[in-house]
């Protein structure tokens, strides 16, 4: 009987290929909700591979996941990346409940190793909440405070935390500053999470700013600050123990020296403030200066926007978009339209009812068509606007309605 024995070896080898086909489409998913900030997506998409495969399965899928590599936006340097590692933490903290204590010293690996040991994801959440805050509340007792905000905390972190983070933030605002010559070291006010924030939104580089500068920041910064004139800074990198975890070390140092290429690599959240004064940076020397070069300079901050994706970059984008310089809008409609939230369905929808301009028009309805693939919600913003305004391009919006209606249900 070998021919009957070929032919079952054939269908085996079939059906196997089949499964890991299968499989590499189910990780490939699970790549790209998380390279997109797709929340929602991946825990939906975690269910329902825990409920169709069980437990093991769906956390092996979600630990391959970090290897796979997710399409980014044309214009953006290459074609495909893997899920950066800060933004494939940030969103494994928040499928947790977690959100705000990512900078805990313990690796992501070894978070997913844990989760193993649990039964379910409801049960891995429940677990690993507990031991994420225990782990917190003993860093932030040592002073290593960098990047835990209470004002970024899940609603599910204790408010005993939060209350323990703001005493001892209260407690280190009372720093004294070296100055030399002009120049005034600030590696303190790097080193404290409230100033550093400060920092970060003021677009201050380096750890040396001139006098003029410090007064402005005073100004912002609610606590005292002496400054005592020295021969020579004794005032160093001491600090540089904190953050403890290491990839939280890498963000500050990229955020300090403006290092934009470094902040897309780590794609953490906490880049916003930095990238943002960079992109406004960049339009300012574009809007004196309407070269080539810089042009470029600016298509390259609004790719990094999109790359990282946070929330705060879609009302940045959402300003661009409006400006009547139609390189850099066309552009930020573009990148809106890699931003798949119901937030960027209104901004669209709103942004085609409003122009007139033919390339603005044909730009805006690509995005709405892009965001629409996957984020549902578009087709329910389509049909509130069709229902309740006087868009002059309403035809356009019944045809996109239709076009996404014909594309089914959700894409995975």
């Amino acid at each position: 009987m070998p021919d009957n024995d070929n032919r079952a070896a054939i269908l085996r080898a079939a059906k196997e290929r089949a499964k890991q086909s299968e499989e590499q489409h189910t990780i490939q998913l699970l790549a790209d909700a998380l390279g997109e900030r797709r929340e929602r997506d991946l825990l939906d998409l975690l269910s329902h591979i825990e409920q169709e495969r069980g437990w093991p399965d769906a956390l092996e899928f979600l630990t391959r996941a970090r290897e796979f590599s997710y399409s980014l936006p044309v214009g953006a340097g290459v074609d495909k990346t893997k899920v950066e590692d800060l933004k494939y933490r940030e969103m494994l903290f928040s499928l947790l409940g977690c959100r705000g204590l990512e900078p805990i010293h313990t690796s992501t690996e070894e978070l997913l190793i844990q989760m193993k040991k649990e039964h379910s994801l409801i049960e891995a959440t429940l677990s690993l909440h507990d031991y994420i805050e225990l782990v917190a509340r003993e860093q932030i007792e040592t002073g290593d405070t960098l990047f835990f905000s209470s004002n970024d905390f899940d609603v599910q972190i204790s408010e005993n935390l939060s209350q323990l983070l703001e005493e001892l933030n209260r407690a280190v605002q009372r720093l004294t500053l070296e100055r030399k010559d002009g120049e005034v070291n600030i590696i303190p006010l790097w080193y404290c999470e409230a100033s550093r924030q400060t920092l970060s939104e003021y677009g201050i580089k380096g750890y040396t700013i001139d006098s003029k500068k410090l007064e402005e920041l005073l100004t912002v910064i609610q606590f005292p600050i002496a400054i005592s004139d020295v021969k020579q800074y004794t005032a160093v990198q001491t600090e540089a123990a904190h953050p403890s975890n290491p990839a939280y070390r890498d963000l500050h140092d990229c955020i300090v020296r403006h290092d934009g290429d470094g902040l897309c690599v780590l794609s953490s959240r906490h880049s916003f403030p930095t990238l943002r004064f960079m992109l406004q940076d960049a339009l300012d020397i574009y809007a004196k200066d309407p070269s080539s070069e810089n042009y470029r300079r600016v298509l390259n901050l609004i790719h990094m926007h999109v790359r990282v994706r946070t929330i705060e970059s879609l009302q940045l984008l959402e300003g661009l978009a409006f400006l009547k310089d139609n390189r850099i809008a066309t552009v930020a409609i573009t990148a809106l339209g890699n931003l798949y939230h119901e937030s960027t369905a209104y901004v669209l929808i709103e942004l085609l009812c409003e122009s007139k301009k033919r390339e603005i028009v044909k730009t805006a309805v690509n995005a709405i068509l892009n965001v629409g693939e996957k984020c549902p919600e578009t087709r329910s913003v389509l049909s509130d606007v069709l229902e309740a305004s006087t868009c002059v391009h309403k035809g356009r919006l019944k045809r996109l309605l239709a076009e996404l209606k014909k594309k089914g249900g959700l894409y995975y």
